[in-house]
């Protein structure tokens, strides 16, 4: 599969690490976070892999310099995931897939993202989801029976609302 762009979010606050740090740059196995992620999309040959940053650009931003082949781009101010994609768009080619990462997700495999875009055939939406038994503070993904329609709640403590 070729002409896969990488979008990496890496932008949010990450307050309940209640720590001043951009989320992304905590440590696990001795690299931040986002570099498990960036790791991984290079390790899928992603042709273009772009950051996204925001709370601390200034730091992340840092660490992706001694780094070839990455781009950022800065989402100032946080107005959600939405808006972070948009400050992306501009520098994306218009002829290939790109697959959507959280910088924050540093377990991520890249033979679960393989799959994933062997899914999409280069011309469908695919998502990744997770089931698990107890989605407090998560989003939750809702598919009807036929798979045609889909709504995103998010999950608030303790009811579930519709977010709009």
């Amino acid at each position: 599969m070729s002409n896969i762009d990488v979008v990496i979010m890496a932008a949010g606050k990450g307050t309940r690490m209640q720590s001043s740090m951009p989320k992304v740059l905590h440590r696990l196995g001795g690299r931040a976070l986002l570099q498990h992620v960036i790791d991984t999309a290079q390790h899928i040959k992603a042709r273009r892999v772009v950051v996204i940053t925001g709370h601390g650009a200034e730091q992340v931003e840092s660490m992706l310099a001694a780094q070839s082949g990455l781009q950022s781009v800065r989402q100032m101010p946080q107005l959600g995931t939405g808006h972070a994609m948009q400050q992306a768009v501009p520098v994306l080619e218009d002829d290939g897939v790109t697959l959507v990462l959280s910088g924050d997700v540093p377990l991520i495999q890249a033979d679960t993202l393989l799959a994933l875009l062997t899914l999409c055939n280069n011309s469908h939406l695919a998502l990744l989801t997770l089931q698990t038994p107890t989605p407090a503070g998560t989003a939750v993904f809702c598919a009807t029976r036929s798979n045609r329609s889909q709504v995103l709640l998010k999950k608030k403590m303790p009811a579930m609302r519709r977010k709009k």
